[in-house]
């Protein structure tokens, strides 16, 4: 896919207002919209979704966003974020309340669980980084990482979970700013969101491999506008509705670098 310039300074702050709207890319399978950009100095990459389920799985189980500088899929550079944790706020659903979750029929719990997404978002404060050049370990969202690597996420007023980071160049390619000649580099990014065990699946490794979307490869669709049930929500009504929490998720965008003088 061709790439975009940004020229305007993306701030990292969970806000989706610096991005298109609609995102350009879909991945209906995982039920997420995302979008990447660049200027001289940074790749900007965000990913949102207004399933709920979806929400949970990311906040809770936890979410890595990969870089492959080659523009294929074997990435060498991860962003884990959020990380995999053990709040109470969002326990893995049991097969019986599954049932009853958003979409299922009843509200879980109604605008009680909708509250319990945005107050487990805000408290999403650590991650991680491997493979990046002079920048790896754990680090707090509210600090600055030694190569100015910032992530983001949050829940917004149209109930989207949106997810942010800046990652600047030297951290990929060892070098502060591209030029006129890195103008079309391949490069790809992967979004992959671990699911829930799923209480009601007979063998453990029912839902042991990924479903894998691409976008520059065939999976780029359009979307609603923000609000009410959001990007991600659309299931074809023959599915279950439950289906996303069990589902191992990997998105990928293959795209090219973009630059302007």
């Amino acid at each position: 896919m061709p790439g975009t310039w940004q020229s305007t300074p993306i701030v990292i702050d969970g806000d989706s207002k610096d991005w298109p709207s609609p995102y350009p890319n879909y991945d209906a399978k995982a039920l997420v919209a995302y979008a990447t950009s660049n200027d001289k100095e940074n790749l900007y990459i965000t990913m949102e979704t207004g399933d709920e389920r979806t929400q949970m799985k990311i906040l809770k189980q936890g979410m890595i966003v990969s870089i492959d500088t080659s523009g294929h899929k074997d990435a060498s550079f991860h962003i884990n974020f959020p990380l995999q944790n053990d709040n109470d706020l969002l326990p893995a659903p049991k097969k019986e309340e599954a049932k009853h979750m958003p979409g299922g029929g009843v509200m879980r719990n109604g605008k009680g669980f909708e509250e319990k997404l945005k107050k487990s978002a805000m408290e999403t404060n650590q991650f991680s980084l491997d493979g990046f050049i002079n920048c790896n370990g754990g680090f707090l969202v509210s600090q600055s990482s030694p190569c100015g690597i910032k992530v983001y996420v949050s829940i917004d007023e149209y109930k989207e979970l949106v997810w942010e980071a800046v990652v600047p160049f030297k951290a990929i390619y060892g070098k502060s700013k591209i030029t006129a000649q890195d103008k079309g580099k391949p490069i790809s990014v992967c979004f992959a969101v671990k699911a829930f065990k799923n209480p009601g699946a007979k063998n453990e490794n029912v839902n042991g491999g990924m479903n894998e979307g691409m976008a520059g490869g065939g999976m780029h669709n359009s979307m609603q506008g923000r609000g009410g049930q959001g990007k991600g929500a659309s299931r074809a009504p023959s599915e279950n509705p439950n289906q996303p929490l069990y589902d191992n998720t990997k998105t990928w965008k293959q795209f090219v670098l973009e630059y302007r003088d």
